[in-house]
């Protein structure tokens, strides 16, 4: 099992999605006041951290990516429930990034009068969301690779 690339990508694409959750996606800065945008909220910046606005749906995205890496991960017996997994994750880690860069700072925020207008600055979300996806698509070809290997060899006999 550990020996198989496709557990690596996949251990480290459920690792980089976990730490995606407890490092803050960006700051959203107003007229009046700083705001720490999170996967579970966005909180005032002022040391008392007054609680804004909930970002749940990220951090539920998030941790689904995450246990669908390590569910797949140990899936390695079952080659083509796996590819079929795989493929939900990219479709979940896809929304997740889609949510955070777009629906929220789009849709959301704006609804909130403390929010409305501010400009929001990214950290490094973006490229941890792309790493973590980088690595279930090598996961996915490696695995293809193993299926199609298994079926040549089928051939043969």
């Amino acid at each position: 099992m550990i020996q198989r690339k496709q557990t690596l990508y996949l251990f480290f694409a459920g690792l980089v999605t976990l730490v995606l959750i407890f490092i803050p996606f960006g700051y959203l800065y107003t007229d009046l006041a700083g705001f720490r945008y999170t996967a579970f909220a966005v909180r005032d910046i002022t040391p008392d951290h007054t609680y804004i606005l909930s970002t749940i749906g990220n951090a539920v995205l998030l941790i689904a990516t995450s246990a669908l890496s390590f569910i797949t991960m140990l899936l390695y017996k079952n080659r083509k429930l796996q590819l079929k997994l795989i493929s939900v994750n990219m479709l979940v880690i896809l929304a997740a990034m889609f949510t955070i860069m777009y629906v929220y700072p789009n849709f959301v925020f704006p609804k909130y009068p403390d929010l409305a207008g501010g400009k929001l600055e990214y950290n490094y979300v973006i490229l941890i969301c792309f790493v973590s996806a980088l690595g279930i698509f090598l996961a996915k070809k490696a695995i293809s690779r193993d299926e199609a290997l298994i079926r040549s060899a089928d051939r043969l006999r």
